[in-house]
Parts: structure tokens; sequence; C-alpha cells
């Protein structure tokens, strides 16, 4: 990963250990194409046929991931181990996704600051609403969604009885 990256936010996961959390640009690529493809591979499994679709990914398609969808890194001890998707769904909604990070980095407030950085860029980007999916039985995210003001949101979309749409409004 570049030396250079603009930090958008630190935190820290006890006094010895500090964070950052960054929005990753083009020159990222082969680092965010590891750490995807790491998060496919731990959730979905290598034989998972999104994980073998990105695995073959050039590194121009790596490229248009990070310039058309905002992605956010965190980053401890100069390394990522986390990242979260944000894109743009309509000029007013924002749609955050592929929340994850190393079983290792996971419960000590990293999801929360990924979350946090990626509400705050479509802030920023002037929408009024911040919409994500989440597995039903997934308590530990849905509980970092709500603390973050996220509501469930009621869907007639019987096809996903295994996720439940949350979303926050943001004015």
């Amino acid at each position: 990963m570049r030396k250079s990256l603009t930090i958008s936010a630190f935190y820290r996961i006890d006094a010895e250990r500090p964070f950052a959390v960054t929005r990753l640009a083009e020159a990222d690529w082969r680092a965010f194409a590891a750490l995807r493809l790491q998060a496919l591979a731990d959730t979905l499994g290598e034989g998972d046929p999104q994980h073998r679709d990105e695995s073959t990914f050039t590194a121009a398609q790596w490229r248009r991931r990070l310039r058309v969808h905002a992605q956010f890194a965190a980053i401890v001890n100069d390394r990522p181990v986390g990242l979260i998707g944000a894109q743009r769904e309509t000029t007013a909604s924002v749609y955050l996704y592929s929340l994850w990070l190393e079983p290792g980095a996971r419960r000590n407030g990293l999801g929360r600051a990924l979350v946090s950085t990626a509400v705050e860029w479509a802030r920023a980007e002037g929408v009024g609403t911040v919409t994500l999916r989440v597995h039903a039985t997934n308590h530990a995210a849905m509980g970092v969604y709500e603390g973050l003001g996220f509501r469930i949101v009621p869907t007639s979309d019987s096809a996903q009885t295994t996720e439940v749409v949350m979303a926050l409004a943001l004015s």
C-alpha cells in the first residue's frame, strides 16, 4: 500500500494500538485486491463463484472498482485488516456493502469505525439515506449498525428472508 494514503480518521483499539480508517485510491488496488479476496475466502470460501470471478480480475478491473465505489480500509500497524464498500445508489442514497474484518481484528471497534467513516463520506456526498443489508443472524454486525442509528426497514421481498435491510436517515 502506498505511504501517502489520506487518513480519514484515527482511532485507538487501546492505549498501545492505534489504527486508522482510510479511503483507498486507485493506486492502492493491489492491497485492496488482496484484502477483498481474503474477505471473500473467509466469508464465502475460495470455491464460491464470486471469489473465483474476482480472483481473475485484472489491475484495470480493481482500479475501476476503486474509482466507481468508495472503499475504506482499517489499518493497524501499517497493515489493512478490514474494509467496507460504499456506492451511490441514487442521488439521494448510498448503499454500504461488504463490511469485513480479519478474525483477529474483530470486537475492537474497527467495524464501527469503518461504518462511521463510510457514513461520514455519504453525508459529505449530500445524500439523505444510507442503506445496507445484513444476514439476519449476524447479531454482532446488526448491533454495530443499530448503535450508529440504523433501523430495520420492513420489506415485502420474501426472497430476502435471510437478510435484513437497514437504513440510516442523514437529514
